[in-house]
């Protein structure tokens, strides 16, 4: 059987307010007065599409408004467009590309925008939702029979594409066989990661196909692994697989994929 480890990205959310003594903190003198929305805030990672749509109200009147994108909350700029608020302090649909290409946050970071004005006017910060591009890919098109069966080695698969937080379920075909099924959770860039070895059963030549599709979107990423070197058997519990005798000879079946 097959057994899986996972890395999962996890957000956490900030309180939306302090209280001290059962008081709640006073906003600060700098709290944002201007307001933006996004027609779009959805991106696939290294592709604008066809840029951002930002629109804004509540600056000064006939001020210039800058609208900034930002990789961790103004540690990188990847990108600003200057448009100037009307008589009412709004402005609308103003679509623009950033200079800078669109990378895939890490765990804990994130892609914003905000807007500043001349007349010291700040905004509220919106957060885009950045996905890793739809694909999949393996450490090795090619493993041993002897790595397949160690667990420090193994098949690291990570497949994208998929919905944020959605079931993405792993068919497995091994020289033919259909093995039984298992899941995984999408992280935040609707991606998953799985670390993959032979634990229990007969690891041999040939071919290994495994087909990550989500519950929700639809989306299906396979991935073929060829496998050679001679049968190794492995049995659960031992320090280290044993050879199994030479091709001709009985051997132990394959057994199911399970999840660890």
């Amino acid at each position: 059987m097959l057994s899986t480890t996972r890395t999962r990205l996890t957000l956490s959310a900030a309180a939306a307010a302090a209280v001290v003594g059962g008081l709640f903190v006073a906003a600060p003198a700098n709290a944002a007065t201007g307001d933006i929305t996004l027609a779009n805030s959805t991106f696939t990672a290294g592709d604008w599409g066809t840029g951002l749509d930002v629109s804004g109200s509540g600056f000064t009147a006939d001020t210039t408004v800058t609208i900034t994108v930002s990789y961790t909350d103004g540690g990188t700029v990847l990108g600003q467009q200057d448009v100037t608020a009307d008589a009412t302090g709004a402005f609308a649909n103003e679509v623009f590309t950033p200079t800078a290409s669109l990378p895939l946050p890490a765990d804990g970071e994130d892609v914003v925008v905000n807007a500043t004005s001349t007349d010291g006017d700040t905004s509220n910060t919106m957060t885009l939702d950045v996905r890793a591009p739809k694909g999949i890919s393996a450490n090795t098109t090619t493993i041993s029979t002897e790595d397949l069966t160690n667990r420090d080695a193994g098949i690291r698969i990570t497949a994208a594409g998929y919905t944020p937080g959605e079931t993405v379920t792993l068919s497995t075909v091994y020289n033919g066989e259909t093995l039984p099924a298992m899941t995984f959770e999408a992280d935040r860039s609707g991606s998953v990661d799985a670390a993959l070895f032979l634990a229990q059963g007969t690891a041999e030549a040939g071919q290994i196909e495994f087909t990550l599709t989500g519950e929700t979107s639809g989306v299906a990423n396979s991935i073929t692994i060829t496998v050679t070197g001679e049968p190794i058997e492995v049995t659960p519990g031992e320090p280290a697989p044993a050879p199994v005798p030479t091709p001709g000879t009985t051997t132990a079946g394959k057994l199911p994929v399970v999840s660890g």
